[in-house]
């Protein structure tokens, strides 16, 4: 079972919010503007990668749980090629700083983890599926009685 999905990226969109306000003061100050277009991207491209992964590997979570893995690796390989070629386009760009962009991703991924981190130690999930552990049960019990 996929951890409250939707708990998750409520937080971690909060985290990343949260995030933004310094980051954006930091980056203006020290960066100018092309600091700020790089914080924003940055966040937004953190934000959209996560929330994408843990949809996608929750659907098929709950279609077909032999496919969680495959799904999983499947968006990690699409976020990789997103990221690559976005970095490529953006070499030698001065309407985005760099520094910048590089920072804000470092930021906003190690918010995001500690959000779904945070949410996977404070949310109760069983080590096992209670619907075959209570079929077990009956059976064992059928078989006793019977």
């Amino acid at each position: 079972m996929i951890v409250a999905t939707g708990r998750t990226i409520r937080l971690g969109l909060g985290v990343l919010a949260a995030l933004a306000v310094p980051s954006l003061v930091v980056a203006g100050f020290t960066r100018g503007g092309a600091g700020i277009v790089a914080v924003v991207i940055g966040l937004c491209l953190v934000g959209f990668f996560f929330a994408a992964s843990k949809v996608a590997v929750s659907v098929v979570a709950q279609r077909a749980r032999a496919m969680v893995l495959p799904a999983a690796l499947g968006t990690y390989l699409m976020k990789i090629i997103i990221l690559g070629a976005l970095l490529v386009n953006l070499e030698g760009s001065t309407s985005i700083d760099l520094a910048a962009f590089a920072w804000a991703i470092f930021v906003g991924v190690f918010g995001w983890l500690g959000a779904e981190l945070w949410v996977a130690t404070h949310t109760r999930v069983p080590f096992y599926d209670p619907t075959v552990f209570q079929a077990r049960q009956d059976s064992r019990r059928d078989t006793l009685n019977g």
